[in-house]
């Protein structure tokens, strides 16, 4: 029996969408290798975002140390071995993106609402062990104890805010990686410049009248 006061996993996980899209490559291809395709990247973001929430299998740890610059410093370093082990580079764009990624389960919990001390989140770890909370409740509660008559209704009502409120920011992300996209399978290369009238008349053929002669 759990109760939780923050963002949901659907919350979490279009914020994580929404920093996919963001970050996508407008070159990937969905044929791709695993790494290289957007799927993949859209994917791990979105489950990323969400992984924080992990710790209430373990109540007493809860919104503590996966819930910390510590840990997405973390994730970063673990995105950089990875995507160097595999690729033989360190994959940038995959290490900013799942660190954002896990930073924006960080930002949401801190505008969330938190009744159960301490009040919010050791967002510093492990540079200080301070709990904070933005106080904005800009995120109502979510209710994990199951059998409980209010759950379906409680989570209902924060899975409708949180749709209402990171949806239109992962719709624009989506329409931003689109226009990108747009661009690149769109571009003209520049065209060369014709031949001058030099290199033309060195054996090469001009469209130039030929001169009259002189009566």
């Amino acid at each position: 029996m759990m109760t939780a006061e923050m963002p949901s996993p659907l919350g979490h996980a279009l914020a994580g969408l929404a920093v996919g899209f963001a970050g996508l490559d407008p070159n990937a291809r969905p044929d791709a290798n695993l790494l290289d395709r957007p799927s993949t990247f859209l994917m791990a973001s979105a489950v990323v975002a969400a992984m924080p929430d992990l710790d209430l299998l373990f109540p007493v740890q809860h919104r503590a140390v996966t819930h910390s610059v510590g840990a997405t410093l973390l994730v970063m370093i673990m995105t950089a071995v990875v995507t160097g082990q595999v690729t033989g580079r360190i994959g940038w764009r995959w290490v900013w993106g799942m660190g954002l990624a896990h930073a924006s389960h960080i930002v949401l919990d801190w505008l969330g609402v938190d009744r159960f001390p301490p009040l919010g989140i050791e967002a510093l770890w492990p540079f200080r062990h301070d709990f904070y909370i933005s106080g904005w409740d800009l995120f109502p509660p979510t209710d994990r104890r199951l059998g409980e008559p209010t759950m379906i209704a409680t989570n209902l009502h924060a899975a409708l805010y949180e749709i209402g409120i990171v949806g239109p920011i992962t719709v624009m992300a989506w329409l931003a990686t689109r226009r990108r996209k747009t661009r690149v399978l769109f571009s003209v290369p520049a065209v060369p410049p014709p031949p001058s009238g030099a290199v033309a008349d060195k054996g090469g053929i001009s469209d130039r009248p030929a001169p009259r002669e002189a009566r």
